[in-house]
């Protein structure tokens, strides 16, 4: 199963902004009138009575104190959506504690040997997944005559120096990947991305491509060219595509190819 753990810690982390930033508007009703608004028609036109906490009896609010009815009665929306919030904080804090994508994988990883032989497993676990996914996708298949002449950690040749440092951050930071592996793009177009590389949380493909030569037209063009291409059939760019770019005068920055691959690849 897909993980969605980050997804979700996100959601618990938007909700508990949102909470935060209710409860500090909180101040802006210190000193309001304790109580609530009923709203009723009449002649088609809304008119408002305030009935004080603890007591029965309803007031008649008079066009001049509309301000304070507004006031109320944003409190009170505030309030309803402060307990929903509270409520769904509580309930998704419940579920992550608990939350297990990999419960599947588990099961069939604890059966015996005289059991899995029998098994089709509905799960694999992470490290059979990434050794199937590594068999379907055999890196180095660019037929284009130059040889690497960079090795990385990994033990393939790379074009580049810049490609080396992003192969072994990659290799560094557990991110499954190959250099130069096929990718056909519909029927038309075959293309051998930079780095076809893995989300294992999320068992999905994404392509990288580096750009390291910006500053030429021509490479700029055909760069554009291959990212259309990519798109047309579906990669998208900030999705399944990944680029990173350096020129002679902005050189790799390692440090955002970290945050890349901590945004998209783990």
């Amino acid at each position: 199963m897909i993980d969605y753990s980050i997804e979700l810690k996100e959601q618990l982390k938007e909700i508990e902004q949102k909470i935060s930033q209710i409860q500090e508007r909180a101040k802006n009703y210190a000193g309001l009138m304790e109580g609530s608004i009923r709203v009723k028609s009449s002649n088609g036109q809304p008119q408002y009575f305030f009935r004080k906490m603890n007591e029965k009896e309803e007031k008649y609010i008079s066009v001049k104190e509309k301000e304070v009815v507004g006031k109320i009665i944003q409190r009170e929306y505030e309030e309803q959506v402060l307990r929903e919030l509270q409520s769904m904080q509580k309930q998704l804090s419940h579920f992550l504690k608990k939350y297990d994508a990999k419960a599947l994988g588990k099961i069939y990883d604890r059966l015996c040997d005289g059991r899995k032989v029998f098994v089709a497993p509905m799960e694999i676990s992470d490290a059979a997944y990434i050794k199937q996914w590594l068999e379907e996708h055999p890196g180095e298949q660019n037929p284009y005559p130059e040889k690497g002449k960079y090795e990385t950690e990994q033990g393939e040749f790379v074009r580049s120096k810049s490609e080396k440092i992003l192969a072994d951050t990659l290799y560094k930071m557990k991110i499954p990947y190959r250099y130069e592996a096929q990718c056909i793009l519909g029927n038309q177009r075959t293309v051998y991305p930079d780095f076809t590389c893995l989300n294992v949380s999320k068992r999905k493909t994404i392509y990288w491509e580096h750009l390291g030569l910006m500053e030429a037209s021509d490479y700029e063009v055909k760069n554009y060219e291959k990212i259309e291409s990519y798109e047309a059939h579906g990669i998208l760019l900030g999705d399944q595509l990944i680029i990173s770019m350096e020129t002679n005068e902005r050189p790799f920055n390692v440090n955002l190819i970290r945050s890349k691959i901590d945004r998209f690849l783990k």
